[in-house]
């Protein structure tokens, strides 16, 4: 039975390397920088094997050329433990360090190890947190926001207010964001039409956000009553100063009927809403 197993010969070139004797299924060959080394026949005939490596040691990286945080501030190239090529680099942390070559030029090293120590440090911060002040304010605004049966739904997901997309399945990022929450603090939008991200939040005390929550139980009234005609808050209200004043004052003084304060002061139902509304914006 005829077989297709490549003979190969003494003496025999693949690509750098020329075939010096064989031993079982490998070969010795010599590579032409003077490297020795078995190499099996099959990655010769197949063309992966072409030479010992010393092409890739000839490229050369650049003193200033930067892998992540280290940059390579000597192509003086040493010898590591195992042969291994090394190159005196210096992170951004300050500390210089010898790395191998080959880890940098794969992308394997990117700092002189400061960089695993803080994701260690942030992976321990981030579980020792899972049932903190700061886990349980991350789980609340995502209720508040996506849990149609959750009570505050209506003010925040019910009214279009998202959490941020880098924050949704992310604590980790919420709490590199936030930080941890002072003592007696709850989380707080800056801009009540803007989504919990980024930028637009911050750890407020109680008694301010106390203070948010009445604000806001007093445009409830206006959320919950149906009436007659739509609101448009930036209509313009041409209407007499002292009616103002005095619906104004009613309303402060716990009057909440529009339909009644309306037909006191023989005005609409929208301009009594926007009178309103207009004063509590200006809290």
């Amino acid at each position: 039975m005829e077989t297709n197993k490549t003979i190969i010969d003494i003496s025999e070139k693949f690509g750098s390397w020329t075939v010096l004797g064989k031993q079982g299924k490998q070969v010795l060959c010599q590579c032409d920088c003077g490297t020795q080394k078995l190499v099996y026949s099959h990655t010769l005939t197949n063309g992966r094997s072409t030479n010992c490596g010393c092409n890739k040691r000839k490229e050369s990286i650049p003193p200033g050329a930067t892998f992540g945080r280290l940059t390579v501030i000597s192509d003086v190239e040493a010898k590591g433990k195992r042969g291994e090529l090394l190159l005196l680099t210096q992170c951004s942390c300050g500390t210089q360090k010898y790395i191998s070559k080959n880890s940098l030029k794969r992308g394997l090293t990117q700092s002189c190890g400061c960089l695993r120590r803080e994701n260690i440090k942030t992976i321990k911060t981030v579980h020792s947190r899972c049932k903190s002040h700061e886990y349980n304010s991350w789980l609340h605004i995502k209720r508040i926001c996506y849990n149609k049966n959750h009570h505050q739904y209506k003010y925040h997901g019910g009214c279009g207010i998202e959490v941020d997309a880098s924050w949704r399945n992310n604590f980790t990022q919420f709490l590199k964001d936030m930080g941890l929450a002072p003592n007696g603090t709850v989380i707080s939008r800056i801009s009540p039409e803007g989504d919990f991200a980024p930028g637009n939040c911050q750890w407020i005390s109680k008694n301010e956000r106390y203070h948010q929550i009445h604000l806001l139980r007093k445009k409830e009234i206006f959320i919950d009553q149906t009436f007659p005609e739509p609101v448009v808050k930036t209509r313009e209200i041409n209407i007499p100063q002292n009616i103002i004043q005095a619906i104004i004052k009613a309303h402060a003084a716990g009057e909440a009927n529009i339909n009644k304060l309306a037909a006191q002061y023989k005005i609409s139902t929208q301009d009594t809403m926007n009178i309103i509304l207009s004063y509590i914006e200006t809290i």
